[in-house]
This record gives structure tokens, sequence and C-alpha cells, in this order.
């Protein structure tokens, strides 16, 4: 099983698979679903994506000042036929100018894995921390699509407010905080 992408929004975390992704064989079909689920994650999952802020900036080429505000809500993966993974970022910003709002932002695909035999490219980011961080995000966010969940429904406002606090704390951790 691929997975293809995971939000987390406002009511759900959404998630797409591929099954079978590889099968060569006829009789097993490769499938694609969309999964709307209503459990919390465990917190590897939102520390994870709320240290992203800072490889959103890397992508995007922005200031690290610029993750203030940030978050990440979206990871999107693709793969080669060899397995090599690029992703792409969706994330709200704060606007100092718009309060009221969160203004959304999305990244280019950047790919992430060194090329297998045959492929060309290269790991688009410099920072292998970030690099680290992407992965660290990957990983935890397969495991959610796998099952391991909070046992838990979702409380959005108090997700939400978490969420953010764990952002600010991450950027406070990386000295961007004010």
């Amino acid at each position: 099983m691929d997975l293809k992408f995971l939000t987390i929004g406002r009511k759900a975390i959404t998630f797409g698979v591929t099954v079978n992704p590889n099968s060569d064989d006829d009789a097993v079909a490769t499938e694609e679903r969309t999964i709307i689920a209503h459990e919390a994650p465990l917190p590897e999952l939102t520390n994870a994506f709320a240290k992203l802020a800072a490889v959103f900036c890397e992508v995007m080429e922005f200031d690290q000042s610029y993750a203030d505000g940030l978050s990440v809500f979206r990871l999107s993966i693709s793969y080669t036929k060899a397995g090599t993974r690029s992703v792409r970022f969706r994330a709200t910003k704060q606007l100092e100018c718009r309060k009221d709002y969160l203004h959304k932002i999305d990244c280019p695909m950047v790919q992430i894995d060194k090329p297998q035999d045959g492929e060309s490219g290269e790991v688009d980011l410099k920072d292998k921390k970030h690099v680290a961080l992407v992965i660290k995000a990957i990983k935890a966010a397969e495991d959610y699509a796998n099952g391991k969940r909070s046992q838990a429904l979702l409380n959005f406002d108090e997700a939400k407010a978490a969420l953010q606090a764990t952002a600010d704390k991450g950027q406070e951790q990386l000295g961007f905080g004010s």
C-alpha cells in the first residue's frame, strides 16, 4: 500500500492510498481509495506536521522567519516506478493584514529520495535535517493510514489549538519564534 496524501482537516483526517501498487499479476487489481477518518492522530503525526513549516520555507525559498504563523496541513506523495518519492505540501499562513483568514499556499513537488538506477533527478532539499523531517512526517502519516491512531474521536477546536501550540513551540525551538 502506498500513501498518496494525508490532509488534517477541520472535521476529519482524509488520506488516499493505492492498494497493490506494484502488482504484476493480472488477477490482482491496483485500487485507489480515499478514506475519511474521525479518529484523533497520535502525537507523532501532529508533531511531525508542525515541524514541516521550516521545510516548506526551504522549498519556497522563503526566509525561515516566514515559518511563524505557517501550518502545513497536507502532505502529498508521488512515486516513480522504481519507488523514488517526491512530496508537495499545502499550508495555511496567518497574514498580518488579515487576522480573520488563513491564506492557503501550495509548494511545488520536490524529490526527497536519491534517484534509483536509470532515473534522473536529485534530492531537492539541501538541508539533510529537513529531509529527515519529511521522512518522519511520511512515516507518521503512513502509521495513521495503517490504523495507528488515538482511540478518541477528534475534537477539532482542541486539536487545532494543540497543533498551533505545537507549531509555535517548534518554531521557538528552531529559533524562529518571537
